[in-house]
């Protein structure tokens, strides 16, 4: 975030924000009504796409 510019201070609060922020369970079905499908992990889309960033 500081190489694109952002002020120190600003990535400083978002990322004690990140450290702070409380656990959720909260589960929707979001992906799936606008996908048609359901969703995938990041893991599973990071292996499918890895050949696209080397």
């Amino acid at each position: 975030m500081l190489a694109d510019g952002r002020p120190a201070a600003l990535v400083e609060a978002l990322i004690a924000a990140a450290k702070h922020r409380p656990d959720s369970d909260r589960v929707t079905d979001t992906v799936e009504r606008l996908t048609g499908r359901p969703p995938g992990t990041f893991a599973q889309w990071a292996a499918d796409h890895a050949p696209e960033f080397r």
